[in-house]
């Protein structure tokens, strides 16, 4: 053949997959990889291109390829195992998770594009072919088994089928249930829902829902998504801090509430004496009073249901406390294994937060 078909990259899961991951990028930065701190690379893993850029603390799972021309990961981007991402342009956003056996490729062009931006989850078994571009858009969600696909092509277009090579454009904050089907050419607004099972063909607006085969819409303004006043947000936030801890209580920690901290303790090995405790202050009022309230210990974690005002932040993040602002979804930089846990709970509804400021 005169050009050359990639298969399976045998030759550098060889040279470099089989190596401890500190070795394995090592020698990728000896190559020329520009790779940022906290960085870690599975067993059997490989990365393939031109122009690598890895930011800081970006996992990878354990045999996974990825594979292209030029390819940049930003910083906390997590990679499941046993996926396979294989387009000569790929560029993924900060704080962005792909699971397992996710596999993008297929047929493509020297110019195929796969971006994803910041924030994002694509779930495992999902399908991916950018055979001219595919653009998904800040804080959306791609289900379980969908099949995007930026081709339709197979009969011969001489003898009068179809052959469809269009890019495919996903708007920020988009969510697709598990096995939807998204057709070349296919472009779906900021906001959108699409239904499980379902084929998207052409447009669908912004802020609106669509289910069915071929999808249609059965929700937009002002009745999907519905207004929500602040009094029911308060009442949502309460409800998800109670299921919180009743879940890390079942998780097998200690909480109790003194003067408005929540306490979470983990037994130690060593004795109850000598065990962990964090301590998260939850807000739902104005964040400058909530942090101003005399003999309240210093919190781990602020938890703030309205907006955390830009002085209150740096005020946090110099203490090193972790903040979590639930209404602009961002929280900062300043971390710990508690504001994980929460960061991650609140993902169950809906709410991933972004990191704030500059690395």
């Amino acid at each position: 053949m005169l050009v050359e078909k990639p298969r399976v990259p045998i030759r550098s899961m060889l040279l470099y997959g089989l190596w401890p991951g500190f070795i394995k990028i090592l020698l990728y930065r000896l190559k020329g990889y520009r790779i940022g701190k906290g960085v870690s690379i599975g067993f059997g893993s490989v990365i393939s291109g031109h122009q690598v850029e890895i930011g800081d603390h970006t996992s990878i799972g354990f045999l996974t390829i990825i594979r292209g021309k030029q390819i940049r990961l930003g910083p906390y981007v997590q990679i499941g195992s046993m996926t396979f991402l294989d387009t000569p342009h790929m560029e993924i956003g900060e704080g962005t998770k792909i699971n397992e056996q996710v596999f993008v490729g297929g047929l493509q062009f020297p110019d195929s594009r796969f971006v994803v931006g910041r924030n994002c989850q694509i779930m495992q078994l999902s399908f991916i072919n950018p055979a001219r571009s595919i653009v998904i858009g800040d804080d959306s969600g791609i289900g379980g088994h969908c099949l995007i696909f930026g081709h339709s092509s197979f009969h011969s277009q001489f003898e009068g089928y179809a052959v469809d090579l269009a890019p495919i454009e996903i708007g920020r904050s988009v969510g697709l249930a598990w096995r939807v089907f998204v057709l070349p050419g296919s472009t779906i607004g900021d906001g959108a829902m699409v239904g499980a099972n379902s084929v998207v063909s052409g447009t669908i607006p912004p802020r609106s829902m669509a289910v069915g085969f071929p999808a249609r819409i059965v929700g937009k303004a002002p009745v999907f998504p519905k207004t929500v006043t602040d009094e029911e947000k308060v009442t949502m936030f309460q409800n998800i801090v109670a299921e919180l801890i009743q879940f890390l209580v079942g998780s097998g920690l200690e909480c109790d509430c003194n003067g408005g901290i929540y306490v979470i303790r983990k037994a130690s090995r060593l004795g109850r004496w000598a065990r962990k405790a964090w301590r998260m202050q939850v807000s739902t009022g104005d964040a400058r009073e909530a942090t101003e309230v005399p003999g309240i210990e210093r919190p781990d974690v602020f938890l703030s249901l309205f907006e955390v005002p830009h002085e209150v932040r740096n005020f946090l993040s110099g203490r090193k406390i972790m903040w979590i602002d639930i209404a602009t979804k961002e929280r900062s930089r300043v971390s710990n294994d508690l504001g994980e846990e929460v960061s991650n709970f609140l993902r169950r509804y809906g709410v991933r937060t972004l990191r704030w400021g500059a690395s």
